[in-house]
């Protein structure tokens, strides 16, 4: 229905865009693959020789009601510690001698009180300026001492609902492992935010903020208003604005920090080359010990409310070299998880690749409206 629609024509936008609206025209499009060794012989195949798991039975997925929850992979170890952290484990023997690791905690730029635009970001930032065990620089140096590199194996990011820690570290050493580990419990509750550093990452933050300016950034500042309005996406965008990253206090960086980087809202990801028994063992000793405040604030989740009229925007810009015409249609987050929702997904998947598939197939017809001067 019109209510629904919200359309924006622009030249070029960001690809960000469609990685934050909850749903969009043009889907991503899907590869087919040849069809699997049950569909040829109708048997189940063994697993290769040294494989890990097993191929699922596809006849259960085909008569499963499609309102069951879909069931979770037995290899992986579900678990919460008391305090409410959880974690998830995989042992994956390929490749050899590598593992992921992951601290996962459930707070973004939306979670911002008005004197802290930005520091949802910064926070990660400092995450990485010392700690309680690796003063300033040493947790950095400690990592690349094993070959590790910045960026590949070491990396953060932050969203609007969740900020997202990265390791992927070598086991050839069990100092390597001792060493990740500690640094994932100083992230979740001892980063060190001294002064000087603060003062130091936040002329980094800015020139990440000023390196984002250009006709991007102007035309989702028309964008945004219209896709989000009336929501706190609108207003909380993880960058942060100029004014606050350079007048927001210490105490309003530590006050987020101590707010949100609680246990209840954390989880820690092993995948790799381990001992399942070990990792988990590992998890127990080194997170258990993690305390929630006596006082905790609610972690509230914000909605895009919904409007009556088809909302319209138009957002030029100089610099900017490609025309677009895009066309969005917003609808209520469906319930996650189950065979008729994992189904569902499979249908607007092959819709969005037949249809992108068409259009592309289109534009290469000879006087296509899509081509600018016969190209």
């Amino acid at each position: 229905p019109p209510s629904d629609l919200a359309f924006t024509m622009t030249l070029g936008t960001s690809k960000k865009l469609a990685e934050v609206l909850i749903a969009a025209l043009v889907v991503v499009s899907t590869f087919l693959t040849a069809p699997s060794a049950f569909a040829q012989t109708g048997t189940i195949p063994d697993p290769p020789q040294g494989a890990w798991t097993f191929p699922a039975n596809p006849v259960d997925a085909a008569v499963a009601p499609l309102d069951v929850v879909m069931p979770v992979d037995p290899s992986i170890i579900i678990g919460e510690l008391s305090n409410g952290m959880r974690y998830f484990i995989r042992e994956n023997p390929y490749p050899a001698s590598r593992v992921d690791l992951r601290l996962v905690v459930k707070v973004g730029s939306l979670l911002e009180d008005d004197d802290q635009l930005g520091i949802a970001h910064f926070v990660e930032h400092m995450s990485f300026n010392g700690t309680e065990r690796y003063e300033k620089q040493a947790l950095i140096h400690a990592l690349e001492s094993f070959g590790m590199q910045f960026g590949a194996h070491i990396n953060a990011y932050t969203s609007f609902d969740e900020t997202v820690y990265m390791l992927t570290i070598p086991t050839d050493e069990d100092v390597i492992v001792d060493t990740a580990f500690e640094i994932l419990e100083d992230w979740a509750s001892a980063v060190a935010f001294e002064d000087e550093e603060i003062d130091k990452e936040r002329g980094v933050v800015i020139e990440e903020w000023r390196l984002r300016l250009g006709a991007g950034t102007r035309v989702n500042e028309i964008q945004f208003p219209i896709l989000f309005g009336g929501s706190r996406y609108a207003e909380r965008l993880p960058i942060g604005t100029e004014e606050s990253l350079q007048s927001f206090t210490y105490d309003a960086v530590r006050r987020f920090y101590q707010d949100w980087y609680r246990p209840d809202l954390m989880a820690v990801i092993a995948s790799g080359d381990f001992d399942k028994d070990d990792i988990e063992q590992r998890i127990i000793d080194g997170f258990s010990g993690l305390s929630n405040p006596d006082s905790e604030r609610p972690r509230v989740t914000y909605d895009i409310p919904e409007h009556t009229e088809t909302l319209f925007g138009v957002a030029t810009d100089p610099e900017m070299q490609v025309e677009q015409v895009q066309v969005f249609h917003k609808m209520p987050m469906r319930p996650q998880g189950t065979h008729g929702s994992y189904r569902q997904t499979i249908v607007e998947n092959l819709y969005g690749s037949m249809l992108n598939r068409r259009l592309r197939e289109l534009s290469q017809c000879h006087g296509s409206a899509g081509l600018r001067d016969g190209k």
